[in-house]
């Protein structure tokens, strides 16, 4: 991802006046596929992790920082946002939100080296994240509805420019699926929060824990595809891997049971989850210049809705373990 601000040397003592940081240096991180995120490191040696919103404006982010000071508050392993020295959380640069939070040293998994205990905990991670969103209150005012909801990502693949025959084909294909999905119901309830973009880039393992980033993309929704996201953004390399999504499965269990109901819309909500991150990755990635940071491929994402459909509804949910 590119650094979509650039922040100068004012913009960094601004931030470090705001924060009582005293002087900072701050160097851009490649990560992400919305906003802009710097490494700050004070005369004191602390690093810290500034976010600069790119798309959503001050009350959005307000609300997300919100909500990970309660996560965090309520056991939930994500770095708590640091208050302003003038009182909130959110100061305001060139426009645009900001927020600081601590910045977490860990390691981070590519596909090739994630094992069964790192699936097992990031399952137990993502039940706690639901468990506790189902205390929020709705005066608690932490989410909204998503922001990727059927009818926006249509619109969203509407602005995609069909430049080569591929992505025709690839925006054809992502419509008749949302159609086909417009047209079938569900009985599961929504969750009062979803992490809604748990990949591997949003989880850092630092000793015994697996700190989650990133909550965004939070919002209301259901727990079935918290768990297509989150199991094929871990679990696919070439195919789906069984024992990794059975081991997923087996940590989230231990701390909350996915329901008869949402257990059968794990194959809509996985087929959902690939419409969605193939739209997002046409985009943000396929129609920027290339060259600018870390490119994302869309037809990984097809791969993946080719999987989940050979399998079918029965099948898919066995090998998630939640059958």
């Amino acid at each position: 991802m590119a650094i979509l601000t650039t922040l100068d040397d004012a913009d960094l003592a601004a931030v470090a006046a705001a924060y009582g940081l005293g002087s900072v240096r701050g160097e851009g991180v490649l990560a992400g596929s919305v906003n802009t995120n710097y490494r700050l490191e004070t005369r004191d040696g602390e690093h810290l992790f500034l976010r600069v919103y790119e798309e959503q404006g001050r009350e959005g982010a307000e609300r997300d920082v919100r909500l990970l000071a309660r996560l965090a508050r309520d056991g939930v392993p994500t770095p708590a946002p640091r208050a302003c020295v003038t009182g909130g959380d959110v100061f305001e640069l060139r426009g645009k939100a900001c927020a600081v939070m601590p910045w977490i040293d860990g390691t981070q998994r590519c596909q090739r080296t994630v094992t069964t205990d790192d699936m097992t905990r990031v399952g137990a991670a993502l039940a706690g994240v639901h468990t506790i969103g189902e205390t929020f209150s709705e005066s608690d005012a932490l989410t909204t509805e998503s922001r990727f909801d059927r009818a926006a990502l249509a619109r969203r693949l509407g602005r995609v420019a069909e430049t080569s025959d591929e992505i025709a084909a690839a925006v054809r294909r992502i419509r008749d699926v949302l159609e086909d999905l417009d047209r079938r119901t569900s009985s599961a309830p929504e969750l009062p929060l979803i992490h809604g973009d748990l990949f591997r880039d949003n989880v850092i393992f630092s000793e015994h824990r697996a700190f989650l980033l990133d909550f965004e993309s939070a919002s209301r929704g259901q727990a079935a595809f918290d768990v297509a996201v989150t199991v094929l953004a871990w679990c696919f390399g070439d195919e789906l891997d069984p024992i990794l999504c059975r081991a997923f499965a087996s940590g989230y269990a231990a701390g909350r049971n996915l329901t008869s109901e949402e257990a059968a819309e794990l194959f809509d909500a996985a087929r959902f989850a690939c419409a969605r991150f193939t739209t997002t990755r046409l985009t943000d990635y396929e129609q920027r210049p290339r060259g600018l940071g870390v490119y994302k491929d869309f037809r990984r994402w097809l791969r993946r809705l080719d999987a989940v459909e050979s399998l079918g509804s029965e099948r898919f949910a066995a090998t998630l373990g939640f059958a």
